[in-house]
């Protein structure tokens, strides 16, 4: 049974602490063995053998999604989402996006792409990034919805299946956030 919020319940919190980064890695385990789609053909497992590396400073960034319930003063942890620095030019790379099953379709998703878009763009990032596959049918419409429009292949990946999106960050293009 899903856990019902309120979305104005959902915050998120950047990764500082050790405790963090062992939340972090508990949570990407858990996509890869629950929804990672061909985790054989992914990065995660390099990334988890040198966390913090690629999603800590000075390359990246982590964020926790917290949640608290209406009923219920206790805070948890309910997904996570990072960015990355890229190959490209003024761009990084949203990854790790995951929330945990009983939370999903309840706005989390919203509240971490935004408060990763808002740290890319402090960050003096004008590109974001990310890839898919087209089998996600459900972050295929989110993302567009947030303004993420198909871009050249910013990465190799064995699979031709992959669909790479990017969305600017410039304050001149007067995107919103979501």
């Amino acid at each position: 049974m899903s856990a019902q919020l309120d979305p104005s319940h959902l915050s998120t919190r950047l990764i500082e602490s050790t405790q963090d980064w062992q939340q972090f890695d508990k949570l990407l385990r858990t996509y890869a063995a629950t929804d990672l789609d061909q985790p054989h053909l992914s990065s995660i497992w390099k990334d988890l053998d040198d966390l913090p590396a690629r999603y800590g400073p000075p390359h990246g960034t982590a964020f926790l999604l917290i949640a608290q319930s209406n009923t219920d003063l206790n805070a948890e942890v309910v997904g996570c989402g990072a960015l990355a620095s890229t190959k490209m030019q003024g761009a990084c790379e949203i990854k790790r996006l995951f929330i945990q099953p009983a939370f999903r379709g309840q706005g989390g998703s919203k509240v971490l792409i935004r408060d990763l878009l808002e740290k890319a763009q402090a960050e003096g990032y004008d590109q974001a990034v990310l890839s898919t596959w087209q089998s996600n049918s459900t972050g295929l419409a989110l993302y567009q919805a947030l303004g993420f429009l198909p871009v050249p292949s910013f990465k190799s990946h064995p699979n031709s299946e992959l669909i790479f999106l990017g969305r600017s960050l410039r304050a001149t293009d007067a995107q919103t956030f979501p």
